[in-house]
């Protein structure tokens, strides 16, 4: 149906039967609101959006009224302009005078409408009631005295977050929110409703009393912490990164971000390693890079160089090394990943190890297996547009493994051996969800993937997905991503530590170790290694760091610019540089790279045309490669084959306030989860 309207002496046409409100932003004229947002369900608390609507004698709350045919709607007439002003003076009268000392500062939407709206005098002069504050946990600063009733908060962490923490007590002027039973908001987005608040009754408990707004320089970039790959806009001020919030991206993150993205920016300076070191008799001592590329050469010459690679690997990293493997030969190549999916996939086929749908695209499914995943945990965005698709399309949502406190309702199963059978013999209740349609989407952890070790099922369950259903694998480390991109499986040799204590007769004093971005290293028989070199090349200081010889420090992700990575839906993104550590002796992954190995060969590696040289077997890169403007790639036929499965009843969780480097050298994500592990923990 076609919607003939008036606004403001203007005809137009609408196919939808749009909210007054929404017809008045895609005209891009300015609605005054408070309590009104696009992602949540409408309150009609604040009455800010008041409009005259003709045949009806008093203005009306535009968020609430659908349009109807021949509607006549005036924003800024007479009676409207003096019923904005009247209500912004009723919001004023118990609003306290602190907009000097209030982080909202400057970004405050009560103080922009107020100079728009608002009267040049005031009428009040009674005494102004005053709120208790609350906790509301280590990130939300609450200030309820400055709180308009607008109700976003409640209903963000009702409606996203999913948990009924907050509510209203109270009537007139003794209202005020409450959070239940005095309990934290435990929530692992609880951050947003910072950014919701429009005045300042919830900050940052981190950036309390810190900049202006007016101050701080803000840089448009990626956040790694998972692989989703959320954009984020990073605010600094004189190289010092003061907060993160997010950029909306319908596609990826909408207008949210994580807790962990939000409040971990202090990793990335806490526990740095800022110069290269060598260990001399069991002592490190710094070294120049000078010194540290003829030591390389010297070494690395005729060795054999075993190269493993972990967390935060861009493409340009990727790509020298296979470049590296490919041409001087003599290398290997291991991942400290769980890249699992190899091993039962066809990794020819990019649909095959990506998250293969678009997200909007997930309504079309009746259901949703999740199987070897705490989604609430591991992929906290991903989770909330499961819980959108249950409560807006009754999408029903099965789950195979561990039974944790989710925001949403779900059938939760065993993760062992007997269920399967039963689904297999049909012998199963969920037999009858799965024989109704095929509208059924399977998502596989890596939690799951890791621990497929013997053949108890041989290919009988992953031959019944693949007869009928649509399923993707959920890669927790955009590392593997990049391996299976480059085809680096093809350069991985029998370099392992089983392999190592088999063998430990042989000499590895012409070998050599050499770790990018590791996170840990777990050795089985360290007296095996005593002989290599052990070269580490990082960022960040962590437990095992003396077990090697050569320490090589390496620029964080927020410190290079223009690198690419690619998240699990294969979405290529550009980072950029947030800060500046002005230390001359750091440097990035692939310039330690291109140099040590342009000093051993004598050559030059030119990688400055990367984009034209690097290209996949089936899809040239550089058509796809773009900076916040996303495509899919061209999904190719589904050639799925899969061997030694097996089925585990339980597996490990992965604690993802601890999950990187980064994460563990921030003292605010470490304070958040000692706080959150005294009320509640999913990890063992």
């Amino acid at each position: 149906m076609i919607f003939n309207i008036k606004v403001n002496n203007r005809n137009y046409q609408f196919d939808k039967n749009y909210n007054i409100i929404q017809i008045c932003n895609i005209l891009n004229i300015d609605i005054p609101r408070f309590c009104y947002h696009e992602k949540l369900t409408i309150a009609g608390n604040c009455r800010m959006c008041l409009v005259e609507v003709k045949g009806i004698n008093k203005p009306i709350a535009s968020c609430a009224l659908p349009i109807t045919q021949d509607m006549v709607i005036f924003t800024d007439s007479k009676l409207v302009k003096k019923a904005r002003e009247g209500i912004l003076e009723f919001i004023l009268i118990n609003h306290p005078l602190d907009c000097p000392i209030c982080d909202q500062g400057g970004e405050c939407d009560l103080q922009d409408q107020s100079l728009i709206f608002g009267s040049d005098k005031g009428r009040f002069y009674d005494y102004k009631r005053s709120v208790i504050e609350k906790n509301w946990g280590p990130f939300i600063k609450t200030i309820m005295t400055r709180c308009i009733h607008c109700t976003r908060c409640i209903r963000f962490i009702e409606e996203i977050a999913g948990f009924k923490y907050l509510g209203l007590t109270g009537r007139g002027n003794s209202m005020e929110i409450f959070n239940f039973s005095n309990k934290i908001i435990s929530s692992e987005i609880s951050g947003n409703i910072i950014d919701l608040c429009p005045v300042g009754a919830l900050t940052s408990k981190i950036y309390s009393f810190v900049a202006r707004s007016w101050e701080l320089k803000s840089i448009f970039t990626i956040d790694l912490n998972d692989c989703m790959q959320s954009n984020i806009r990073v605010d600094i001020r004189d190289s010092s990164i003061l907060r993160v919030l997010p950029i909306i991206n319908e596609n990826l993150n909408d207008n949210w971000i994580t807790d962990i993205a939000r409040f971990s920016f202090d990793g990335f300076k806490n526990n740095r390693i800022i110069y290269p070191y060598l260990k001399v008799n069991n002592k490190f001592i710094y070294k120049n890079w000078i010194d540290i590329f003829f030591f390389l050469i010297k070494k690395i010459k005729n060795q054999r160089i075993n190269f493993l690679l972990g967390n935060f690997i861009d493409l340009e990293t990727a790509f020298i090394l296979k470049k590296i493997i490919s041409k001087y030969g003599n290398f290997s190549l291991k991942f400290n990943l769980n890249n699992y999916c190899k091993d039962f996939i066809n990794i020819d086929f990019r649909k095959n190890y990506i998250f293969s749908i678009n997200l909007k695209s997930l309504n079309i499914y009746k259901n949703i297996y999740l199987i070897g995943l705490n989604l609430r945990l591991e992929n906290a965005l991903l989770n909330v547009k499961l819980k959108f698709l249950v409560d807006n399309f009754k999408i029903k949502i099965f789950n195979f493994g561990s039974c944790f406190n989710n925001n949403y309702f779900m059938y939760n199963f065993k993760n062992d051996i007997l269920t399967f059978l039963k689904i297999f013999e049909g012998k199963s209740f969920l037999n009858n969800f799965i024989l109704q349609n095929n509208l059924n989407f399977f998502i596989f952890g890596e939690n799951f993937l890791s621990l497929f070790k013997n053949n108890f099922l041989n290919l009988k369950f992953f031959k019944y997905l693949k007869s009928s259903f649509d399923f993707s694998f959920l890669q927790n480390n955009v590392t593997n991503i990049l391996n299976y991109d480059l085809n680096l499986n093809f350069y991985v040799n029998n370099f392992n530590e089983k392999t190592y204590k088999i063998c430990e007769n042989y000499n590895y004093e012409n070998e050599i170790l050499y770790t990018i971005n590791v996170d840990s290293f777990f050795l089985i028989n360290e007296n095996i290694y005593l002989n290599m070199l052990k070269i580490y090349q990082g960022h960040h200081n962590f437990k095992n760091i003396t077990f090697f010889n050569l320490i090589l420090p390496t620029l964080t992700y927020f410190e290079k610019n223009q690198l690419h990575f690619i998240n699990f839906f294969g979405f290529i993104q550009k980072s950029k540089n947030v800060f500046n550590l002005k230390n001359k002796n750091i440097h990035s992954d692939f310039d330690i790279l291109c140099n040590i190995f342009s000093f051993l060969f004598k050559s030059k590696l030119n990688f400055t045309n990367f984009l034209e040289n690097f290209k996949y077997n089936f899809l040239s890169l550089s058509n796809f490669l773009f900076n916040f403007e996303y495509n899919f790639y061209l999904f190719l036929s589904n050639n799925i084959q899969f061997n030694n499965l097996n089925l585990t009843k339980n597996y490990n969780l992965t604690n993802v306030y601890r999950s990187n480097q980064i994460l563990k050298s921030s003292l605010v994500i470490l304070s958040a989860y000692k706080e959150f592990k005294k009320k509640y923990s999913n990890f063992a």
